[in-house]
């Protein structure tokens, strides 16, 4: 089930083809819903996927992330480009997505 964020963007509920960004993408969406204090949907506008995350009981502060293929590796980012961090460390991202959501 996905989340949807009206007047945003749909979320993806059909099946879209298997790709790098996509599976980057999904282990972060797994590995954001594991934890207690954020909730995430996956996203897709124009052909183009990300993971919306927001805080559990915050100020229902959203970020968006997606996945850009850089320099030869992939890279997790904001929504306006700017890195996070690598996509081979999903767990490092999370941690940077919880300080975001928590304004430190």
């Amino acid at each position: 089930m996905g989340m949807r964020f009206d007047g945003h963007a749909d979320t993806a509920e059909q099946a879209t083809p298997s790709n790098a960004r996509r599976l980057h993408l999904n282990a972060l969406r797994d590995a954001v819903q594991a934890r207690r204090e954020l909730a995430c949907g996956m996203v897709e506008r124009r052909g183009v996927a990300w993971v919306s995350v927001v805080g559990v009981g915050g100020a229902g502060r959203l970020v968006e992330v997606g996945c850009d293929y850089v320099r030869s590796a992939w890279w997790f980012t904001w929504h306006d480009g700017r890195p996070i961090g690598p996509a081979r460390d999903v767990h490092r991202a999370v941690e940077v997505l919880i300080r975001e959501l928590a304004g430190t």
